[in-house]
């Protein structure tokens, strides 16, 4: 090997090294936004009238067994409640993971229900 063929060695090494290094970060990259576009749950407050009173209740379907922790908070009326804390639930199980039963009509409250699983964090949706 001739003195400018390494020299073109060293050049050309310290690049590839670096073209690598960005293919790897791509590739990782790519993987976390494909788990975040397949999250392994679903999760909602339901709420349900009966009469005067509304039932809120969060609720957690997990699709590989998990554990975690929700906060779930409802106000408006003059209510003001958080609950929140640990929660576990096997494949495929629904778990409620928190409930009120309020009086008036249910566009008087504001509902939100946020869970963190595995550094991931999910906003619930309520279903009116």
């Amino acid at each position: 090997m001739t003195y400018a063929n390494i020299l073109n060695l060293r050049t050309a090494l310290p690049a590839a090294v670096i073209l690598a290094g960005l293919g790897i970060a791509a590739v990782s990259n790519a993987t976390t936004t494909t788990a975040a576009a397949t999250a392994p749950l679903a999760c909602d407050i339901a709420v349900d009238q009966t009469g005067a009173m509304v039932h809120f209740q969060g609720r957690v379907q997990a699709h590989e067994a998990m554990t975690g922790t929700y906060a779930l908070t409802l106000s408006g009326g003059g209510t003001n409640i958080r609950q929140g804390g640990a929660f576990s639930a096997r494949e495929g199980e629904i778990v409620t993971l928190g409930q009120a039963n309020l009086s008036g009509d249910p566009s008087r409250y504001d509902a939100s229900m946020v869970l963190s699983v595995n550094g991931a964090t999910y906003n619930c949706a309520t279903n009116l």
